[in-house]
């Protein structure tokens, strides 16, 4: 029997007793032959779907769980191990000041999906270029090191909020615990940590300036 043809009805388990465990995966709807390795990515806190999945397919799957590789040692490629550019300027604090609407909880592993208040402090409109929401980073509230952040599929809409001159909006933010780091793992640990937002203040991503927030604090629970 094809690899395919045995992964198909595992697919269909894990998807319909672990909701959300898989992110990507083939449609197992599809009969279309699948050539080895096949590649899944799985959420960061479904460790134990990519363990069974490697136990029984072995290099015939290729799994990356969260942002990293799966099982733990294998290579990243490239494009993980340097998931982002040189660091933006920090948001001058005369111009622009964030706040988020109420405490940042999440369990370890997974996303939270939250409001940031952005408060216009100049006497100009501000115009934020999104997809809708703005997504963080996390980071070490001591060194400042980014660790971690959201792993999944965006959609990319053009949505521009708006600030009037003394005015403020809020928009939403998104906040993903999937592990950069090896060595915590494939889910950000719980403790108490920072998120950090790059935001473009412009009408066009591709030309507007880029700017971070401050660090703002996040609790990740067991």
């Amino acid at each position: 029997m094809a690899v395919w043809d045995e992964l198909k009805p595992v697919i269909v388990r894990l998807r319909d007793q672990q909701p959300g465990a898989l992110a990507r995966y083939p449609s197992p709807d599809s009969d279309l032959a699948r050539t080895p390795p096949i590649k899944i990515h799985l959420a960061p806190w479904a460790t134990d779907a990519a363990a069974e999945l490697h136990r029984e397919f072995g290099a015939d799957v290729e799994l990356t769980v969260g942002s990293l590789p799966y099982p733990p040692g294998r290579p990243a490629r490239p494009r993980q191990q340097s998931p982002h550019g040189p660091l933006p300027d920090l948001l001058d604090p005369d111009e622009v000041a964030v706040a988020l609407d109420g405490p940042a909880v999440v369990r370890s592993g997974h996303t939270l999906r939250h409001q940031l208040t952005i408060h216009n402090l100049t006497d100009t409109e501000l115009q934020l270029a999104t997809n809708g929401k703005v997504t963080a980073v996390v980071v070490d509230p001591r060194t400042r090191e980014t660790v971690g952040g959201f792993s999944g599929p965006q959609t990319l809409p053009l949505v521009i909020f708006r600030a009037a001159p003394g005015g403020s909006v809020r928009v939403p933010l998104l906040v993903g615990t999937a592990s950069y780091k090896p060595e915590l793992g494939y889910a950000v640990p719980p403790g108490e940590w920072g998120i950090q937002v790059t935001m473009n203040l412009g009408p066009d991503p591709r030309d507007s300036p880029r700017r971070r927030t401050p660090v703002l604090p996040l609790t990740i629970t067991v």
